[in-house]
């Protein structure tokens, strides 16, 4: 089966195979083995500044680090609203890269969790 909307392979509820496990298996499709998919993309260092109609900053954020594809429109709203951590203290994400682990992380430990995955 293909997802329609990411055209990746996914197969849904696989016979039991030699681990016993049921559950979802995925081929790859947007990686090449042996190079960590944060490797294929351009990545640069950028200020996330939101202003008010005024034109004063509402909020700041130095030195994130994006895929330099993105417009400063998406920098803007992933720094300020998605970013984990209270802004100027270690805890705060400074780079998708650790946004996307914290996520990815998160989704593959409750499918684990759940048993969902082969």
């Amino acid at each position: 089966m293909v997802d329609k909307e990411t055209k990746a392979a996914v197969t849904v509820d696989q016979p039991e195979r030699s681990t016993g496990k049921r559950g979802l298996t995925f081929q790859r499709a947007f990686t090449k083995p042996g190079v960590h998919p944060f490797d294929e993309v351009e990545w640069e260092f950028r200020t996330a500044i939101i202003s008010n109609e005024k034109g004063e900053r509402i909020f700041e954020q130095k030195d994130v680090e994006i895929p330099k594809s993105w417009s400063m429109t998406a920098t803007n709203v992933v720094v300020s609203k998605y970013f984990h951590g209270t802004l100027g203290t270690p805890e705060r994400e400074h780079s998708v890269r650790q946004l996307i682990d914290r996520v990815a992380r998160t989704i593959y430990r409750w499918g684990v969790q759940g048993g969902y995955f082969a």
